[in-house]
């Protein structure tokens, strides 16, 4: 199986001795069934709080505007005038990193609204995910549409939406001259966590979540394409439309606070905003992507087999939390992604890997740890494979060797 290179999703298809031996004895496995899965996971895990919901909103807006009150404050203090630059600097760059870090977390709780599991009532997520969203310059509906597609067909090697999966053989052909040249331009990967969530959204490669139409050619366009085949009309394109209302409103909003000046806008949201893009791109590939990552097409792809490609990666530091464990609960998270709010993730992560350790399924349950190891769990031998990733290197160093481990 060839390894991952670069950052473009370079996968393999399971190899024909894994199809018939390792992996139809898994597929076959009685205990890999959901229904089975579900039962094994208590059942407070499955409980949509309202209150826990519209407490982490709180908390990350809180923190979002704290950082922002604080900057304010130190930029028109009568000391700015005097401080030496390397202070300007260091808490600028403190700022741009807290306030997209909390940013981040924001988008995780509209991420619960779009699943459904911020609270029992749709029209109360909608709201709620317009508004969590709208202030990120996300259209809700749109990216909520293609994040379910996303989690319907994970690890498919075409129908899975999100970020393309290429094969060796896909990067032969000629329509997909663009993945071949990431791969062989390490500064495109390097840059492109700061960017690569502006280009998704703006349409690249599934279709603009602005518009419900693709500027980048008619085979980036199959968000709207599919859309209108399965509703047989235009719902999905006013809903977009809507949403896309809303972050224009959201949009000229900060503006007027700025008071129309786009250097200040730059300064107090768009920065902040290239970090949260950061933290969403990194994250979400880290999810994804391990050199043992296997994609599946329309003859072998299986759900439940296919929500153990993900990967659960323990971040430490109070990070899983801070970002609502959605890292160190990727498994259940796909396994359950209608039914389990972001805060019983880990009861159900627990839950499932007990219960693939008892069955003997161990193996197939992926984990990582980008910081000191945690004591909390440990199965063996057949249970699940943790091993530390440098848990003696500062955090951003050991993300960092865990990010290149993956390239």
């Amino acid at each position: 199986m060839a390894p991952n290179k670069g950052g473009i999703a370079l996968q393999s298809m399971p190899t024909e001795a894994r199809t018939f031996e390792l992996r139809k004895k898994d597929l076959d496995h009685p205990a890999l069934r959901l229904d089975k899965m579900r039962a094994a996971i208590p059942k407070e895990a499955f409980v949509k709080s309202v209150g826990w919901s519209l407490f982490h909103m709180a908390f990350d807006y809180g923190m979002w505007m704290a950082s922002l009150y604080c900057i304010i404050q130190f930029n028109n203090s009568d000391y700015y005038a005097t401080a030496p630059e390397w202070q300007k600097w260091a808490a600028t760059l403190a700022f741009w990193n807290v306030s997209g870090f909390f940013m981040w977390g924001i988008f995780v709780v509209g991420h619960d609204c779009g699943h459904g599991t911020f609270s029992k009532n749709k029209l109360f997520n909608d709201i709620i995910g317009h508004i969590c969203h709208a202030s990120l310059m996300v259209p809700f509906y749109p990216w909520a549409l293609s994040h379910r597609r996303h989690h319907m067909y994970h690890n498919h090697v075409d129908k899975d939406y999100s970020h393309p999966w290429y094969t060796p053989d896909k990067l032969e052909k000629p329509e997909f001259g663009l993945a071949r040249m990431m791969e062989k331009a390490p500064w495109l990967r390097a840059t492109f966590p700061f960017y690569g969530w502006a280009v998704y959204l703006w349409g690249m490669p599934d279709g603009s979540h602005f518009v419900p139409m693709s500027f980048t050619g008619a085979e980036n366009n199959r968000l709207w394409n599919e859309s209108k085949e399965l509703t047989q009309g235009y719902s999905d394109h006013i809903n977009c439309i809507i949403s896309s209302s809303t972050v224009f409103a959201a949009a000229a909003a900060i503006l007027h606070m700025c008071d129309w000046n786009w250097n200040t806008f730059a300064y107090y949201y768009l920065a902040s905003a290239l970090v949260y893009g950061w933290w969403l791109v990194t994250v979400t590939y880290l999810q994804h992507h391990d050199h043992s990552t296997e994609v599946f097409d329309d003859k072998d792809w299986n759900f439940v087999y296919s929500a153990f490609e993900t990967i659960d990666r323990k971040f430490g530091f109070g990070l899983d939390y801070l970002h609502h464990h959605i890292t160190d609960g990727h498994i259940a998270h796909h396994l359950f992604f209608t039914s389990i709010p972001h805060y019983n993730l880990p009861i159900a992560t627990q839950a499932i890997y007990e219960y693939m350790a008892k069955n003997g399924l161990g193996h197939m349950v992926k984990r990582d740890q980008v910081s000191a190891p945690s004591p909390s769990l440990s199965i063996s031998p057949s249970g699940v494979n943790l091993t530390p990733i440098s848990p003696s290197l500062p955090l951003s160093l050991s993300l960092l060797r865990c990010l290149c481990a993956s390239f």
